[in-house]
């Protein structure tokens, strides 16, 4: 009876636990139902919110094509509608009933784009530009490119264009349309181009230039004034060589005809970027890139104008440059505060000199005073703080050493010239390093590298064969006794590094060459010389080791 009772009981409790098993499957089976469902129902609703956006993107592109691009296309069109419009009826009628029909033509756009501002601004504002080109074509059309000219003065017609392009600029200001603007540049160099005459084309560029300048200053617009500033000496450029754009014949103009006073002009205005105070309108980096593209598109217009008219004297033209950069470069240096802008125009200015000074001279005697000039910019660098200047220099003075070296006759002047400058440039360099930013020595040692093979080059040409020997003995001696005074290291090294040289040379070169003599006192003085030196300095180490040891013991007690 009891077993039976125990086997009741435990058949009881296996169906209870089977019946809470069940239904703790029944409670997980409807959790993981009810995420799923609400899983679906979220990727479902991310499903179609990104349809949604897809349709919304396509509807975006859509619009924009339609607003955008058609305008700009429907524009285009119409624009040239009218121009060949003008062109039939000047053929098949006369030139002032085809110009009223012109004037007619873009008064109707005007009023079009007029009426159209509020609910199609897009439209009405490519509307206005091709009524105001419009304009200016029907205005040009006046005098230029008609068999019969409606009005037989041109400089009234020019007038008129300028008049034109002036509604154009106004109506960008008053819209504050970049776009609008550089169009309304455009025009005034095209005005210039098509006006066909130096006593137009020149000025007109300047005022140009200036509008340009202006239109930068008032609303900060730098992308017109970066495509006008490369623009106007492209014109210049064109200008020269006879305005083919004109169907005139390629050849450079007969006479300068002050256009020189005009290039001066154009760099004067472009020059003034960096006086501009940076409101946070325009990156920083458009002074950098204004105050290069100037600097370059006028040395290049100013070496063409020098190679087609003043090959023969043209060392005014680099000295009137140089002065001119020179002080602005200094006017700079206490008006702003970045470090670039006067630097680049004292390194343009003695890169003219430099020219000035090759005209004066000429070669090879120019390279002495080019060689000295180096120390005159170096001094110039410590005044400014610049380490640009002594960068540029240091290229300078480098590639004009390799020219002489390679291509011109030798002359001792020039030889010890270099020589020295080099030694100058390396102890003010090393003297007020810190002034210079200089972080590295790589610079100085590039002067003392150029010090130490001037040197033996120098001293080669200079003295008697016999004496070679012995002067770069001498020159090592010098190197070892700076180093002993000023204390320091390389000196000793450009020593032993002479000794050597010398070394090699009275072996491989003098020892056949030689007199017996000669032969006997140089080989003296240059083992006097080498024994002393190895001598000297092996007591000078032995003493700073001996001392370092005593230091240490001391230390370590």
């Amino acid at each position: 009876m009891q077993t039976e009772n125990i086997k009741h009981l435990s058949f009881d409790s296996i169906l209870e636990q089977l019946h809470s098993l069940e239904t703790r499957l029944a409670r997980l089976e409807g959790k993981l139902s009810t995420e799923n469902a609400r899983q679906f129902s979220e990727n479902a609703q991310s499903a179609e919110e990104e349809a949604n956006l897809v349709e919304v993107d396509k509807s975006v592109i859509e619009s924009n094509v339609v607003e955008y691009g058609l305008a700009w296309v429907g524009s285009i069109v119409l624009l040239f509608g009218i121009t060949f419009l003008m062109t039939f009826t000047q053929n098949h009628l006369n030139g002032i009933l085809s110009s009223l029909i012109g004037y007619f033509a873009a008064a109707a756009v005007f009023l079009i784009g007029w009426s159209l501002r509020n609910s199609f601004p897009h439209l009405s504002f490519m509307l206005n530009i091709g009524a105001h080109l419009l304009l200016f074509y029907v205005t040009l059309r006046l005098y230029f490119f008609s068999p019969v000219p409606v009005i037989p003065v041109k400089f009234v017609v020019i007038l008129l264009m300028l008049i034109a392009t002036g509604a154009m600029l106004y109506g960008a200001l008053r819209r504050g349309s970049e776009f609008m603007g550089a169009i309304g540049v455009i025009l005034v160099l095209a005005t210039a181009l098509i006006s066909d005459s130096t006593h137009y084309t020149l000025p007109l560029l300047v005022v140009a230039s200036a509008t340009s300048m202006y239109l930068f200053i008032r609303n900060a617009w730098w992308h017109q004034l970066i495509l006008s500033l490369i623009l106007v000496y492209v014109c210049h450029v064109l200008w020269l060589f006879g305005d083919p754009l004109m169907e005139h014949p390629f050849g450079v103009v007969q006479a300068p005809q002050f256009n020189l006073f005009y290039l001066f002009a154009y760099g004067t205005i472009f020059s003034l970027i960096p006086l501009i105070k940076q409101k946070g309108e325009f990156p920083d980096g458009v002074y950098t890139a204004s105050i290069i593209l100037n600097g370059i598109s006028f040395s290049m217009v100013v070496f063409l104008v020098v190679l087609s008219f003043y090959t023969k004297g043209y060392v005014w033209i680099f000295s009137l440059i140089s002065a001119i950069c020179l002080f602005y470069s200094i006017f700079l240096k206490f008006r702003t505060n970045r470090l670039f802008d006067s630097a680049f125009y004292a390194c343009f200015s003695f890169m003219a000199l430099s020219i000035a000074v090759y005209g004066y001279a000429n070669l090879p005697g120019a390279y002495l005073l080019l060689s000295l000039q180096s120390l005159l910019v170096v001094s110039w660098a410590l005044w400014f703080r610049s380490k640009i200047i002594v960068v540029m220099n240091t290229i300078l003075f480098v590639g004009m050493l390799l020219v002489y070296l390679s291509f011109s006759q030798q002359v001792n002047q020039v030889n010890f010239a270099f020589a020295i400058t080099a030694f100058v440039t390396a102890r003010v360099i090393n003297w007020r390093r810190d002034r210079l930013t200089l972080k590295t020595d790589m610079i100085r040692n590039v002067y003392l590298i150029t010090l130490f093979f001037t040197v033996l080059f120098a001293l080669y040409h200079a003295v008697p064969k016999q004496y070679i020997t012995l002067s770069w003995t001498i020159a090592a001696l010098s190197y070892f006794i700076f180093s002993l005074v000023m204390k320091l290291v390389k000196y000793r090294w450009m020593a032993i590094a002479t000794l050597l040289v010398t070394a090699i040379y009275l072996f491989v070169f003098d020892f056949a060459n030689m007199e017996v003599g000669y032969r006997v006192v140089a080989f003296l003085f240059l083992a006097f010389i080498t024994l002393g030196a190895s001598l000297y300095f092996t007591k000078q180490m032995r003493k700073k080791k001996h001392g370092a040891a005593t230091d240490d013991a001391v230390n370590s007690a």
